[in-house]
């Protein structure tokens, strides 16, 4: 064989040894569900990735999806290993109720409190709304189309003896809402959004005879019946409101499917919150996670992975 024929030999055999090593070594891909590029989980769920490929022998990459609401079918059927979604719809989907055709028992949680989504009823300052069973029959700015707010507007109502067609419900952004409730042709806006919602200081900005609906009389029973909920004060000096305000918060959260084993879990779940600050700095939503607060409130059980690092840095008894 001459010289150069053997080179080329040599060169072909270390090309399929580097290759085979590297195959050997991706032993697990992970992919991390999130939404469409231009909101908050699909920059954070890159984090994510890059935390997995990082420090582990898994090859990790975020995946454009439908958002939280079609995550949580995807990790279910395990075609995402995890996502991240909303405790309302986690919970909902879990259980099997609407908008879900079926109960999603194959996910659990990895770790919550990774956003606020805070509920605000606004109401212009001379309307007769002053509870949330005032709303029956009323006409009700319910936000974009397809968002999370919508069931857990549904869910709170019938705390309050309601349904949601009780309501004569308006799907919009919440910029034309605030138009519509300037000009009277809303009798009230949702908003559920991290705090200061934007949609709501710019309507301090316009108009200053609004009110924010308070929910501390029905608290304690909007709590034991939607584990998701947390109770949430808003200060009165945030919008310029005559007092501070009561409500709910609804937080963003990592779910996996239930059948990834234990130890990969385990290693993804320490990962991340040794290296929380690439994920807190993803987006601003996100800066508030921390691991204080990862296991409050989760609607669906921890996974066993998630549940053993918690166990040892002693959040969990």
């Amino acid at each position: 064989m001459n010289r150069q024929l053997r080179g080329i030999v040599v060169a072909i055999s270390l090309l399929i040894f580097v290759s085979a090593c590297s195959k050997g070594e991706a032993k697990t891909y992970i992919n991390v569900g999130t939404a469409a590029t231009g909101g908050a989980y699909y920059p954070i769920g890159i984090s994510m990735a890059d935390i997995i490929s990082s420090n582990s022998d898994s090859r990790s990459s975020a995946e454009v999806t439908g958002g939280a609401l079609e995550n949580v079918d995807l990790v279910d059927k395990g075609e995402l290993e995890i996502a991240i979604s909303q405790t309302a719809l986690v919970y909902a989907g879990y259980h099997g109720e609407a908008p879900y055709q079926r109960e999603n028992t194959n996910i659990r949680s990895m770790f919550g409190g990774l956003s606020k989504g805070v509920f605000h009823i606004v109401v212009s300052g001379n309307s007769d709304i002053y509870s949330v069973e005032d709303l029956k029959g009323k006409n009700i700015v319910l936000g974009p189309a397809g968002g999370g707010a919508t069931n857990v507007v549904a869910d709170i109502m019938s705390v309050y003896g309601l349904q949601l067609n009780d309501v004569n419900g308006t799907y919009v952004s919440y910029s034309e809402g605030v138009g519509m409730l300037s000009d009277h042709t809303t009798d009230a806006m949702i908003v559920q959004s991290a705090i200061p919602a934007s949609a709501i200081v710019e309507l301090a900005a316009t108009v200053s005879n609004f009110r924010i609906l308070s929910m501390e009389n029905e608290m304690d029973e909007l709590l034991d019946t939607f584990p998701y909920l947390e109770e949430i004060k808003i200060p009165s000096d945030l919008y310029g409101t005559d007092n501070d305000i009561t409500t709910v918060n609804i937080s963003n959260m990592v779910i996996v499917n239930a059948e990834v084993d234990e130890d990969t879990v385990y290693q993804m779940t320490r990962d991340f919150f040794s290296n929380i600050e690439m994920i807190q700095d993803s987006h601003p939503s996100a800066r508030e996670l921390s691991l204080e607060s990862a296991t409050n409130n989760l609607p669906i059980p921890l996974h066993p992975g998630a549940e053993k690092y918690f166990e040892e840095s002693g959040l969990l008894n």
